[in-house]
């Protein structure tokens, strides 16, 4: 019907010309806007749903949704309003569906003022809204953090004779202990439990959660026996959630023995608990800690990714235990992940404060043979190793070598050879240093100055220049 070899034909109006003299069906039109929306060309599906209303013709019900369905996903809410209103001007009835959809459309407007107005119509349209829709209407406002909204939906559903249910009650907890309400929230959940519902894990963990922000640890672990002795089993958030309280308290111990509780039960253990632990260790200095924890954290089939090794070789690396982090570094390497700029600025920088920068530099290459780019944290490590090593002239070699190769003129490193030139007592390589790094682009400050000042001071040049200007002036 359509000539795709003119895809920038108008589609609508050679449909209409087709329709002279065929045996033809408006249904085409429906075809027509749904095709554009599968196909992503939303705005296309919306011209043509206008212009087969301005031509007299009216779509079903299930183009709309279809059209509908699009503008929401494109997150075009006051079209999906404007394709409502049309709607019900052209006399076409929305089903469930039709509702569904804009009450997913209410949920991302935000507009209060439209809720009651939707609701009504619904049931004006002969569809109660039930239990599924305020819910999810409940739900998304308190993902806002919109509470007073919600409960105002929630007392609305006693009105209408629609009573909430454990999604109901979980999501205006979960909402609650979102703004650190959780004595409120702990009511409510004894109001849910004396109104006949039993509380499911969901449930207890919004509680738990709640509570473990607030560092309330004993409330939370005692939520964790009740939600046992009810048959219920802790799952991988549980777990996660009383981690973290115990860890952000300092009680790294409790949260290590609670994943062995966890363990026996039968819980399997998430990596983000794993991370959390390996890092928690790192933070307090015990890199031995957080190696034994990650040689577990692979037995139980948690494989590591390169985020986690950096922060234990950074914690080897603090600590000056080289060998430890090597040994990290080529156990990634094994397991096939990709070393990044992080991995080789903390050894570098170790092996430069340890004053082996030789080693150090060796590294540097086999970073830029991995197509890394080394960044001004290695040029200053190495810059400042050699010249704590008294090696000047591979210092200077390694700061050319960044402005050559790599474009970073860092003025600090600069600084850095130009003070420890000075402090040798050589005026002369100093001020030669002076000129080639002119050179390179390199460009002198108020600290290179002063160095180069208290350098040719201390080699007592100013002292002898003003002697000889003296003596010229001052003849005998």
């Amino acid at each position: 019907m359509v000539n795709v070899a003119y895809p920038r034909e108008d589609v609508f109006r050679n449909l209409v010309l087709c329709t002279e003299g065929c045996n033809w069906s408006p249904i085409v039109f429906d075809m027509l806007i749904k095709a554009y929306v599968k196909m992503g060309k939303v705005e296309e599906g919306l011209k043509a749903f206008k212009k087969m209303i301005k031509i007299g013709f009216v779509p079903d019900v299930s183009a709309c949704n279809c059209l509908l369905n699009g503008l929401l996903r494109s997150n075009r809410l006051e079209s999906c309003w404007e394709i409502y209103n049309e709607m019900e001007r052209i006399e076409v009835s929305g089903n469930s569906f039709t509702f569904n959809i804009l009450t997913h459309v209410l949920c991302k407007d935000g507009d209060v003022r439209k809720v009651n107005g939707f609701l009504e119509k619904m049931e004006e349209e002969g569809f109660d809204p039930d239990v599924v829709t305020y819910n999810t209407l409940i739900e998304s406002y308190c993902r806002k953090g919109r509470l007073d909204d919600a409960f105002y939906l929630y007392k609305i559903m006693y009105r209408r004779f629609v009573t909430p249910n454990l999604v109901t009650y979980t999501a205006l907890m979960k909402g609650l202990c979102n703004k650190g309400k959780v004595k409120e929230a702990h009511q409510l959940f004894h109001r849910m439990i004396n109104r006949g519902f039993d509380p499911d894990i969901v449930a207890y963990n919004s509680l738990i959660c709640g509570y473990c922000k607030e560092g309330r640890m004993l409330e939370a672990r005692s939520l964790l026996h009740d939600l046992i002795r009810c048959g219920l089993l802790p799952d991988s958030s549980t777990c996660l959630f009383l981690v973290e309280g115990y860890g952000k308290g300092g009680k790294l111990l409790s949260a290590l023995n609670l994943v062995g509780e966890f363990q026996r039960l039968g819980v399997s253990i998430p990596l983000e608990v794993y991370t959390f632990l390996v890092i928690s260790l790192c933070e307090a200095n015990r890199p031995s800690a957080a190696k034994s924890l990650l040689r577990r954290m692979i037995t139980d089939g948690c494989m590591p990714n390169v985020e986690i090794y950096n922060v234990l070789v950074q914690c080897f690396c603090k600590s000056d235990a080289l060998s430890e982090a090597f040994l990290l570094k080529d156990e990634m390497v094994k397991q096939g992940l990709k070393l990044n700029l992080f991995t080789y600025r903390v050894l570098i920088g170790c092996l430069c404060r340890l004053c082996r920068c030789v080693e150090g530099e060796f590294i540097m290459r086999e970073m830029v043979e991995a197509t890394l780019v080394p960044d001004v944290a290695i040029c200053r490590a190495l810059v400042n190793g050699f010249c704590k090593e008294k090696d000047l002239i591979k210092a200077e070699s390694v700061l050319s070598q960044f402005a050559l190769e790599f474009q970073i003129y860092d003025t600090e490193s600069y600084n850095a050879l130009v003070k420890a030139c000075c402090e040798e007592g050589n005026v002369a390589k100093s001020l030669e240093l002076q000129v080639e790094m002119l050179k390179l682009g390199f460009v002198p400050n108020r600290l290179t100055c002063k160095s180069l000042i208290n350098g040719l001071s201390r080699a007592g040049y100013i002292r002898k220049k003003f002697q000889a200007a003296s003596s010229v002036e001052n003849p005998s």
